[in-house]
């Protein structure tokens, strides 16, 4: 409740430097009122006793400043009631010269201590001017006592208001700053991302962290385009789960098919989501937030809690909607970056890998045979020919036949062989787990299948466990070289 003490957020050194200086303040003001012409009836020494006491009660405070614990200047805060009540007796006025002191205590406990705490000194207070007034008058006059303390605690009211919407003003901002600061944080941590699926992942777990909840999950469009898969999460049994955009309910493709964020306190038993999902992963409180690229949706951040939301706080809303669009950057960044990275390594025209990417994979498969110590047959192929064929055809249907006969070859060879486009009309082949037989008739294959009667050569080698891929190659050139003068039309093995 604002208002209360377990509220305030003013440090111990604040306070207690704020009531040195009311102390010192109010030391000045008293040693003044001694100076300048005053009532007769001022006990001047018991005053200027106060007056030292005032300032020692400031030095004391202001020395102590950040050392001293909140009950401390609880006590402090007595005592200066005690010292204002001092003031007021030995003053002698019954005008109540210094008992406008009283509001400056009054005001500094409301304000730092809360309106219970503001309460129990104005009480304190209350009981102190009284008796102080009956000494003075040997009469209690309660109008001027009403409305002393009356006054005090309108103003107390007024400062506990005040100072509950400067709190929060101050909380909010200080909210702000730090999603603001968590975002930053997250951004930086998806720019570190050089893939996709570390895009996603980082995306999911800076999610669970920001709202603080049970866990979260990213779905994106089906590769048929007959729903939403789950492409990553904090649940590695989610991954994989289909959300059909038809039959079944689901709070992801409503979010996904509206473009606006769904939230549901409980999910339990609710109509708009599938409860063997909600079953399946303790979904209670969910948040559906779209993934937005310009204009349209691309995927859905779900982020679940294991408990029931009395609301969605503006800041954890906020928040997941940065994060969703930070995101959706990153994940475009990553994209468009593959499809960089895809373009530099594949040929044009062919669509297999091009030199550099085959130097690439052959360094690695490479790599792997010789620590395998498993066999890999390479291969270099060549077109019979082709320069002929461009002459009797023309360019645009000699680069129509590359890509007929790549395509071809692409068909027959397995999973795990590389067939790129080495250059011109000159192709390359790597073949793990494949010793030299096995390698011929492959190769023998290729040769056959080649488009429009047209033929190649091939020399084949195998890795010997030690060569280097540029030896390697320069084996399978040679042996090429010697099928090209053997007659064309055949595979020579090195």
């Amino acid at each position: 409740m604002p208002g209360t003490a377990s509220d305030q957020e003013d440090s111990p050194r604040t306070m207690a430097l704020s009531l040195a200086g009311l102390f010192a303040a109010g030391a000045t003001t008293g040693a003044v009122t001694l100076i300048l012409p005053h009532p007769a009836e001022f006990d001047q020494s018991a005053l200027w006793t106060n007056i030292v006491l005032a300032y020692v009660g400031a030095i004391i405070l202001a020395g102590l400043a950040g050392r001293l614990p909140v009950w401390s200047l609880q006590i402090a805060t007595l005592v200066g009631t005690l010292v204002v009540t001092r003031a007021v007796y030995y003053g002698d006025d019954p005008s109540g010269f210094y008992s406008l002191w009283y509001l400056w205590v009054g005001l500094f406990a409301f304000f730092f201590f809360g309106r219970f705490w503001g309460i129990v000194h104005t009480a304190i207070v209350g009981g102190a001017y009284a008796w102080a007034l009956w000494q003075i008058s040997q009469s209690v006059p309660v109008a001027r006592w009403t409305m002393t303390i009356g006054t005090l605690l309108v103003a107390g009211y007024l400062m506990d208001v005040l100072a509950g919407r400067v709190r929060n003003r101050a909380r909010q901002s200080d909210a702000h700053a730090a999603a603001l600061e968590a975002v930053s944080e997250v951004a930086h941590e998806l720019a570190r991302q050089d893939s996709t699926e570390a895009v996603r992942e980082t995306i999911c777990s800076a999610a669970t962290r920001i709202a603080g909840c049970a866990g979260a999950a990213l779905s994106e469009p089906a590769p048929n385009g007959r729903g939403l898969v789950v492409t990553a999460g904090t649940n590695p049994e989610a991954k994989g789960e289909v959300l059909p955009f038809l039959s079944r309910p689901s709070g992801t493709v409503r979010a996904f098919t509206s473009g606006e964020p769904f939230f549901l306190a409980d999910a339990r038993g609710r109509t708009e989501v599938n409860q063997e999902l909600v079953k399946r992963f303790g979904v209670v409180g969910v948040l559906f937030q779209p993934i937005i690229r310009d204009g349209t949706p691309t995927g859905v951040l779900a982020v679940y809690w294991d408990r029931v939301l009395t609301g969605l706080e503006d800041d954890v809303s906020r928040l997941i909607g940065l994060l969703a669009i930070e995101g959706s950057v990153a994940m475009e960044r990553t994209e468009t970056h593959a499809r960089l990275e895809r373009v530099a390594r594949t040929d044009d025209l062919t669509g297999l890998p091009n030199r550099r990417a085959w130097h690439e994979q052959l360094s690695r498969e490479i790599a792997r045979a010789r620590r395998q110590g498993s066999p890999l047959a390479v291969s270099i192929l060549d077109l019979d020919r082709f320069k002929a064929y461009n002459d009797r055809h023309g360019h645009l249907v000699g680069d129509r036949f590359l890509k007929h006969a790549s395509a071809a070859w692409a068909s027959l060879i397995r999973d795990t062989d590389i067939l790129a486009r080495y250059g011109g009309e000159e192709f390359a082949l790597a073949m793990p787990e494949t010793d030299i037989e096995a390698a011929i008739r492959m190769l023998d294959r290729l040769r056959e299948a080649t488009p429009e009667e047209e033929r190649i050569s091939a020399g084949v080698v195998v890795f010997d466990g030690s060569e280097e891929s540029e030896e390697l190659i320069a084996r399978a050139d040679a042996a090429l070289y010697v099928a090209k003068r053997s007659g064309r039309d055949r595979v020579i093995p090195a």
